[in-house]
């Protein structure tokens, strides 16, 4: 069987941004490739090649060293890269979707190729177009899911031409559409939250406590594209990932444990900072109830691959903030629980489904901790721990502002909670002068809550 893993990119590849994992893919998929020797996997891919490829990979010599199984897609087209992929002759093929900013897209063009692998007759794991293109503008998520009665957050669309300027017309007394807004917007319940319509993660979004802070910001130099204004859900902040495939007898869902995020201090996740910790197992969480949900998502939204859930318990409900129909942040962190490569975790979902589900059941406790750039002698130093699943550090070499130059991202596991503990305060002895005080009491904190 020859399984082929593709992903593209709609970016001008940046060489001044690092991504280095310890594990190297290189050698993951090399175990991977040992434990299934009767497949072959193949990886066609775009720089960063996020989840599939180590940043440094040099296609050719790689090509070679692999007999071939690493692949550059060198067009803009999803027709061509369809052709190039068709050509490799996979029995499957597998969107492995990453991200980039600003626009969290490349889902959509990894659902366009899709639709022209299926043309010509490969089997394709991959959501449809129409799923991507609803999960990228958060409007149109917010509206399907308010429809199907899932719980999601009350909010008001901002149309930025139209309340900037549509007032502007010499026969237009008043701007009705902006007065709608505002009206609107005086029935949420405070605080809110600003987020972009099409932004990536928490990128640009903005916690307002009252009425007249959202009329400050609407005038301000802040409100440059479309806006969704929606309500503050007060409770914890939770995430995880499911993996949809469809078959002829139906949809085969797998919805992995939810994992408890921390958050900065207006009360939201920022993506440079948060520490995840899980996965959840206490009863207060109401897991059956997020299992139904989430099953109940999946057939919504004609999910067919890998997805990513942001969500919030209030104490009582769950509620849906954001889907990503595709790989995430989490991925790493729940291959490390499963105590997986990566490249295995997404091919037990896609192709040996079973072994996840057994796998789930036995789940170790994992922590997902940031901590300051390491140089590679440190990194590997961590890496050595028998606790420590995978080391991933993600450094801009041409950054200016400390916060923005990167960080360095330590995944570690335990046998119990309790375990899991111990492992973390072990890792923050030996790597006393890194480890950042804020980062270590979010990360003890989340294991508390459990």
């Amino acid at each position: 069987m020859n399984i082929v893993f593709y992903s593209t990119n709609s970016n001008i590849y940046d060489e001044a941004v690092k991504i280095e994992m310890i594990p190297r893919y290189k050698e993951q998929w090399r175990l991977l490739s040992e434990k299934n020797q009767e497949k072959t996997f193949c990886v066609a891919t775009q720089k960063p090649g996020m989840f599939l490829i180590d940043e440094d990979e040099d296609f050719e010599s790689q090509s070679q060293e692999q007999k071939k199984r690493v692949y550059e897609l060198k067009s803009d087209s999803e027709e061509e890269n369809a052709d190039f992929i068709a050509s490799l002759k996979p029995d499957l093929a597998i969107a492995a979707s990453f991200y980039v900013t600003p626009f969290d897209w490349l889902s959509i063009k990894d659902s366009m190729t899709a639709d022209f692998l299926r043309e010509r007759g490969i089997p394709t794991i991959c959501h449809p177009v129409d799923t991507a293109v609803t999960c990228f503008d958060k409007w149109r998520t917010h509206q399907i899911l308010q429809k199907s009665g899932l719980n999601t957050a009350k909010a008001v669309y901002v149309h930025h031409e139209l309340y900037i300027n549509a007032g502007n017309r010499r026969e237009i007394k008043s701007n009705v559409y902006k007065t709608s807004v505002l009206h609107e917007i005086k029935k949420l319940r405070f605080p809110v939250v600003v987020k972009d319509t099409v932004g990536l993660s928490s990128y640009g979004m903005d916690v307002l406590g009252n009425f007249s802070q959202v009329q400050d910001w609407l005038k301000s130099k802040k409100f440059t594209s479309d806006r969704i204004v929606e309500e503050f859900i007060k409770g914890k902040q939770f995430g995880l990932e499911i993996f949809a495939k469809k078959t002829e007898s139906g949809r085969k869902i797998t919805v992995l444990p939810p994992f408890i995020f921390s958050v900065n201090k207006y009360g939201i996740t920022s993506p440079k900072q948060s520490v995840k910790a899980g996965p959840a197992t206490s009863a207060f969480y109401d897991l059956e109830g997020l299992n139904k949900m989430m099953i109940e998502l999946c057939e919504l939204i004609d999910l067919n691959g890998f997805a990513q859930v942001d969500l919030v318990f209030d104490g009582k409900n769950w509620f849906v903030i954001e889907i990503n129909p595709r790989l995430s942040g989490m991925t790493s962190t729940y291959a490390a629980s499963l105590k997986m490569s990566i490249p295995e975790f997404m091919f037990c979902q896609a192709v040996e489904n079973d072994k996840i589900e057994s796998q789930i059941k036995k789940i170790s406790p994992s922590l997902n901790i940031k901590f300051p750039l390491m140089d590679r002698k440190k990194r590997e130093k961590a890496a050595a721990l028998p606790f420590v699943a995978f080391v991933n550090q993600i450094e801009n070499t041409h950054a200016k502002q400390e916060r923005e130059k990167g960080y360095c991202e330590i995944i570690l596991t335990g046998s119990s909670t309790e375990n899991l503990k111990e492992n973390l305060t072990e890792l923050a002895s030996i790597f006393s002068e890194e480890c950042e005080k804020s980062f270590l009491e979010a990360a003890q904190k989340l294991l508390n809550e459990l």
